[in-house]
């Protein structure tokens, strides 16, 4: 017995396929400037379906979200689990969030050491969906965990991951001044060949690549 859609053909072709997920990966990035343009509650919905479909171990998808538009009466508090730092940009995006992981397993209550890994790759798939609607994620790590589990009575079993904010492209000119110069810099990358081994530690496994 064949998977559903296991045998759907043609609906892109390969070399398309690759060009536009290509396109998505190159059109990706983390700006800080938001604009303050709502974001409708259908697309929101489109991008947290997308996440839905991302592997995790056992299929335990131990992902949870807590969610607001700024017009939500519990955004405030959401705002106050951000750093300083963080909240100096994050106030003309229309949406903030937090993604938290599920520590222990649903089918034996073991620890399932996999849960921020597993939380990380929707996050992931959602920023893609994202990018694919022409819209922008920026995820941070500099918040409270403490905030959010208190705020929002978290059970224990849960583990806040990250916060993010999602919303359309803005003006750099809005930022603190601190932060228009990085707003313009595409950030660094690694070449493959720094992170990809074979046999030994730190010996690539990939010959240098023209390309970088």
């Amino acid at each position: 017995m064949k998977r559903e859609n296991s045998t759907k053909k043609n609906i892109i072709s390969d070399v398309n396929r690759e060009s536009c997920f290509q396109e998505l990966i190159e059109g990706r990035w983390s700006p800080r400037a938001f604009s303050d343009e709502a974001i409708p509650n259908e697309t929101i919905f489109k991008l947290f379906d997308a996440g839905k479909t991302s592997m995790s171990c056992f299929n335990e998808q131990p992902w949870r979200v807590i969610f607001a538009h700024k017009q939500d009466e519990h955004y405030p508090q959401l705002f106050d689990c951000l750093g300083e730092f963080n909240q100096k940009w994050v106030q003309t995006a229309p949406c903030l969030g937090v993604i938290l992981g599920k520590k222990h397993f649903s089918r034996n209550d073991k620890y399932n050491r996999h849960h921020l890994y597993d939380s990380g790759a929707f996050m992931a798939t959602v920023t893609f969906m994202a990018a694919s609607l022409n819209l922008f994620v920026h995820q941070m790590g500099g918040f409270s965990t403490d905030k959010v589990i208190h705020h929002f009575q978290v059970p224990a079993n849960y583990e806040p991951a990250a916060m993010f904010v999602i919303g359309s492209l803005g003006d750099p000119d809005q930022l603190p001044g601190d932060l228009q110069e990085k707003e313009l810099k595409r950030s660094p990358r690694h070449k493959v060949e720094q992170f990809v081994f074979g046999a030994q530690w730190e010996v690539p496994y990939f010959a240098p690549h023209e390309k970088d």
